[in-house]
């Protein structure tokens, strides 16, 4: 029996993840050594909303996500599970939306919760990571609506 629960510890270490091994970097400046994480996420190649990007490895958990376009705006509220550091996830936003040409504008950590706030354009965009635990996954809550004045649809060309 105690066998079977010393498995169970072996594969409870696996799904959580031992990635965050730490490295130390010189900085070169005779400061104190910087602690980095060795491991970085990487940007889905074609996620569902083609300019939010997703991480590798969290999918779309279709019960609670849905997405509306309508008269030139749209409205994004998806969310996605996976397994990763949380701290991780927010690197990779921070990183990853910038490229896709949204700009920070709120950074809070609340009682386990990171909320990042993006705009761009007339546009706002939430990213709201939540910590996982042993037997439930993280979940990144994506949400996206119009801000100031909704822009016309693109005119179609006449029938002839």
């Amino acid at each position: 029996m105690r066998w079977a629960w010393i498995l169970v510890g072996f594969l409870a270490l696996s799904l959580v993840g031992c990635n965050d091994r730490q490295q130390t970097i010189d900085t070169g400046s005779g400061a104190p050594r910087q602690m980095v994480s060795s491991r970085e996420l990487v940007a889905r190649a074609r996620p569902p909303i083609p300019d939010i990007p997703i991480p590798m490895g969290f999918n779309l958990y279709e019960p609670q996500s849905r997405n509306v376009v309508a008269g030139g705006a749209r409205w994004v509220d998806q969310v996605y599970r996976g397994r990763d550091n949380h701290f991780a996830i927010k690197r990779f936003y921070m990183r990853q939306m910038p490229v896709s040409g949204w700009q920070l504008m709120t950074d809070i950590y609340s009682q386990g919760v990171i909320t990042l706030d993006f705009e761009k354009q007339s546009e706002r965009c939430r990213v709201e990571i939540s910590k996982g635990s042993l037997l439930k996954p993280i979940r990144i809550w994506i949400q996206l609506w119009p801000v100031g004045v909704i822009p016309p649809p693109p005119a179609e060309p006449p029938l002839q």
